[in-house]
């Protein structure tokens, strides 16, 4: 399973989830700094960025978004956050 997480409120609303399965994680750049990251990553989980920063907002932004994670990964389990 895949997670596509947009913002800190996001991943922190998934954190249990996403430690327990150790899913993959496909995060905004602007989430980098996160300090909860190194407790995905012990837990097992990859942690990847997009290329560029995406409005969660924006419905074309998030499809865009969700279309370069389905080029980038085998899975096809994605949960995408939606505002």
């Amino acid at each position: 399973m895949i997670f596509l997480i947009f913002t800190a409120e996001g991943l922190a609303e998934a954190a249990a989830e996403i430690k327990a399965e150790k899913t993959t994680l496909w995060l905004n750049p602007g989430l980098q700094e996160n300090d909860k990251l190194s407790g995905f990553i012990a837990a097992g989980c990859d942690c990847y960025f997009l290329p560029e920063q995406v409005d969660a907002g924006n419905e074309k932004a998030v499809l865009n978004a969700l279309s370069h994670v389905e080029k980038n990964s085998r899975d096809n389990e994605i949960y995408v956050e939606y505002l």
